[in-house]
């Protein structure tokens, strides 16, 4: 059987311990050659609204130890527009009448079947924050009791939980250009974390005085300055256009989420410029930095001294990722009974592919 599974079902299955405990192995097998990634690749078309393109996103991985191979996928409407002097880009939500289409297909390698279809929205948001979680594990100061969250949307969540899962947090501050949606987000986070939160004016005031900064925005220019980084703290960002390029070199200690490839981005023959919406990296030599799996099998340190600068950027995403989250949501559905299963027999032929 084929196991069908929704965003609350997901919510259910992905706890802090057993996802860090899952993408922390995932990484261990990748640096002993037990996992495998195809880079991200993102094909564009013109679309009929102002600034807007259809984006279509495939990336896929897995790992030998769970036995399982996993697809992502988006279909996207993208639109380009500016905020508070920033541009940013915004999914719109135009499929089933307000609603985004992404999934993750999980197959098994033992036998080739497909094991379970679930919406990417929860495990997006859970595979970055546990993955920018392991990388201050690694590289921030025990002791880190502060932490500065510049950001108040879906990856902002994540980020609070699992960031205040690994370090001994006892007070986050919190930042996002809308005063509104970041006073409700840290009454929310509160709530359930029952971590002190403290509302701030600007991105300068959070960072100051904290052991830990995160970005976790959707911002296309940096949101924090290099110059802001004090003596002992650990910067994190999710994306490089978030980040002040000054912070690569103002770092003592810098980590990258992956080496493996970029993104992959195909337009229709004869666009000589990039569709609206499209944003392509800065070609880089990441080569210069260790990986996040470099730092967990102890290939290279990560902090040796409680007054470094230590920076962490997830760069780009990786198919084991969604492998490893969505292994993980698979095994505690069928644990808990969560889910809806179908035939698998509906996926399958007697014609040789």
């Amino acid at each position: 059987m084929t196991l069908i599974l929704n965003n609350n079902d997901i919510q259910q299955t992905l706890n802090v311990k057993d996802c860090l405990e899952v993408m922390e192995e995932t990484y261990r097998e990748l640096a002993t050659s037990q996992a495998v990634n195809r880079p991200t690749s993102h094909s564009y078309l013109p679309h009929s609204l102002p600034q807007t393109t259809y984006s279509f996103k495939s990336v896929d991985g897995g790992v030998k130890k769970f036995g399982v191979q996993a697809l992502r996928i988006t279909s996207d409407i993208v639109r380009e527009k500016s905020v508070n002097n920033s541009v940013r880009l915004e999914k719109l939500p135009l499929a089933g009448g307000g609603h985004f289409l992404g999934l993750v297909q999980l197959f098994s390698v033992e036998t080739g079947e497909l094991l379970a279809i679930m919406p990417d929205g929860f495990i997006q948001q859970t595979r970055v924050g546990v993955t920018s979680a392991l990388g201050a594990k690694a590289m921030s100061r025990q002791n880190s009791a502060l932490l500065a969250l510049i950001g108040s949307g879906g990856q902002a969540r994540s980020h609070f939980r699992f960031l205040t899962s690994v370090r001994p947090i006892k007070r986050v501050k919190i930042f996002s250009p809308n005063p509104d949606h970041r006073k409700a987000f840290a009454a929310q986070m509160e709530r359930e974390t029952e971590i002190p939160t403290e509302v701030v004016d600007s991105a300068e005031a959070a960072v100051k005085n904290c052991d830990i900064v995160c970005s976790a925005t959707n911002s296309s220019r940096p949101v924090i300055k290099a110059e802001w980084l004090e003596p002992g703290m650990h910067y994190n960002a999710i994306r490089e256009f978030e980040m002040d390029e000054a912070a690569l070199e103002k770092s003592d200690v810098v980590a990258i989420h992956t080496r493996f490839g970029g993104i992959q981005h195909f337009q229709p023959p004869g666009i000589d410029r990039d569709l609206p919406a499209v944003r392509r990296e800065k070609p880089r030599d990441w080569s210069r930095y260790p990986e996040i799996s470099d730092l967990l099998v102890g290939r290279v340190p990560g902090r040796t001294s409680d007054k470094q600068i230590t920076f962490f950027l997830n760069n780009v995403g990786t198919g084991v990722q969604f492998a490893a989250m969505g292994y993980c949501a698979f095994r505690a559905a069928k644990e808990k009974g969560l889910g809806h299963e179908i035939p698998t027999d509906w996926f399958l032929q007697d014609i040789k592919p």
